[in-house]
């Protein structure tokens, strides 16, 4: 897990898959900085935070969160500044955090189909009992977009939906055409087993086409050219 750098102002570290940590964005500007999601656990944003501390980089003012999913939230309880998140976003984490975090709760939330198998299983790897999970929900609250001016670089974010989840968001640095896309278009795997819905993803493509962007950062790969990303998701727009 390696703090990657983009350019002077952007940065990211890198995903691990064994626990299902996602990628974690940081854009830095003259007046503060912003990261792009918590991670999934107190742990997880710890470790973020040390990086930026070994490359000498100020500690973030914001956290952009891109959707609900625990491995992109379950930090946000640990993070010093303010966590901006979408309404519907928050919705959901309200819910979520008047759950019990036990493991009799979570495996009977597998039985009613609330949790899925392969989050259990990375929450038993990234935590050591499930009462250590605290949920939080936003602090600053948004519709469709906020816009941040960082100093001499702005952070956009937008609902953008897609076929991963209805509230997933997307964070748009336009002076470097950088987009951190989280996991937006990604399959559903909390309604519909992993599976693509080709029109969600047809909307999302032509999304990715109108915008003004080079480099793509997904919430779990490497990143990407939009000629590449879109040239990979556009197979999956076809209905079969």
């Amino acid at each position: 897990m390696e703090l990657k750098k983009i350019n002077e102002s952007i940065y990211y570290l890198e995903n691990v898959r064994e626990t299902d940590r996602p990628v974690l964005g940081y854009v830095v500007g003259e007046n503060f900085s912003i990261m792009i999601d918590c991670g999934n656990s107190k742990s997880h944003l710890d470790a973020f935070i040390k990086s930026l501390d070994d490359h000498n980089l100020p500690r973030p003012k914001y956290a952009l969160i891109t959707h609900w999913h625990w491995d992109h939230t379950f930090g946000m309880h640990a993070f010093e500044g303010e966590t901006v998140v979408s309404s519907a976003t928050n919705e959901v984490l309200k819910r979520l955090k008047a759950w019990k975090w036990d493991e009799e709760s979570v495996v009977k939330r597998l039985e009613t189909k609330e949790e899925i198998e392969f989050a259990y299983n990375c929450m038993k790897k990234e935590y050591d009992t499930f009462d250590k999970i605290s949920v939080s929900t936003g602090s600053i609250i948004f519709e469709d977009s906020l816009t941040l001016d960082l100093g001499g670089i702005t952070c956009q974010i937008l609902k953008v939906g897609g076929p991963h989840e209805a509230d997933s968001c997307a964070v748009y640095v336009k002076e470097a055409e950088v987009l951190f896309a989280g996991d937006a278009h990604s399959g559903d795997y909390y309604h519909g087993e992993g599976k693509i819905d080709p029109i969600k993803m047809k909307e999302y493509v032509e999304f990715l086409t109108t915008l003004s962007f080079t480099t793509y950062i997904p919430g779990h790969d490497a990143p990407m050219s939009k000629e590449q990303i879109i040239h990979v998701l556009s197979r999956f727009c076809e209905v079969k």
